[in-house]
């Protein structure tokens, strides 16, 4: 029993040691808002070429690509040019 609880210690030590050593090197995990998401939404909204025709639509479209961030400031971008 006690050698089942060592094993787990230590397989979730060398998680611990990773993210330490990311956050110790700069590396940290992209902040997505959800607000600005909406936000850009309803800016776009008022577009009658914008193609998504509800917030779940474009929220599932902006989460599921490959860079979500990335995709958010596509939308952003198009927004602030109308």
């Amino acid at each position: 029993m006690r050698e089942s609880i060592v094993a787990q210690s230590t397989m979730y030590q060398g998680d611990i040691n990773n993210f330490a050593y990311a956050n110790a090197a700069g590396v940290t995990a992209p902040f997505f808002s959800m607000r600005k998401l909406r936000l850009i939404y309803n800016e776009l909204t008022g577009s009658e070429q914008f193609e998504y025709h509800t917030f779940d639509d474009f929220k599932h479209q902006v989460l599921n690509s490959v860079a979500p961030q990335l995709e958010l400031n596509k939308w952003q971008a198009i927004a602030a040019r109308r």
